[in-house]
């Protein structure tokens, strides 16, 4: 097995454990990147599994994010990964509005989060990130706007996709919103 062989292992698990592991830090991965002394676009390389740092550039992070290179590095095991009824991690999305994590751990080429969200709750800002993303409404509806294009209306049953580096944000209806939402690569 050569070096680069490593690598290809590694970087799928870097990314995902590096974003977590900032995003618990309460840290923007400019205030990261100032920290540790790295560039902001070289940090989103790495946290999109484009890039992989040098050890000593690695060791600078994870002392920034008060953990070790071996905790960075230590592979999940989170290949297959079960979240029953009433179970899982719920995060505030906005004011109405609630995500369940459907895919936990590091380790993932994709990410899927339930949202549910009460009559006219609107995202406050549109969002960009990498990737593809497709939401399937599950009850309600839900109006999605994409940058340059119509605002579309969803209703129960409705699937959409779309390239995730077009602005997007969605909106609730009258009698709010369910809705599954599918990211690849994972953005949380």
């Amino acid at each position: 097995m050569t070096a680069e062989d490593n690598e290809v292992d590694i970087a799928p698990q870097l990314g995902p454990a590096l974003r977590r592991r900032r995003k618990a830090a309460g840290l923007t991965m400019k205030q990261l990147a100032d920290v540790c002394g790295l560039s902001q676009p070289f940090l989103s390389q790495i946290e999109n599994s484009r890039a992989m740092p040098s050890l000593f550039a690695l060791h600078r992070v994870a002392q920034a994010l008060d953990t070790t290179t071996v905790a960075l590095l230590e592979p999940t095991h989170s290949a297959v990964t079960l979240v029953r009824q009433g179970e899982g991690e719920r995060f505030v999305l906005a004011d109405g509005a609630t995500t369940l994590f459907l895919t936990p751990g590091d380790g993932h080429r994709l990410e899927a989060n339930e949202t549910t969200a009460a009559p006219g709750v609107a995202m406050s800002h549109a969002i960009v990130h990498d990737g593809q993303e497709m939401i399937r409404v599950l009850d309600g509806e839900l109006t999605v706007h994409l940058e340059g294009e119509e605002p579309v209306v969803l209703e129960v049953g409705d699937t959409m996709s779309y390239p995730a580096t077009t602005p997007h944000r969605w909106s609730s209806g009258e009698l709010g919103a369910r809705f599954l939402i599918v990211s690849s690569p994972p953005s949380f």
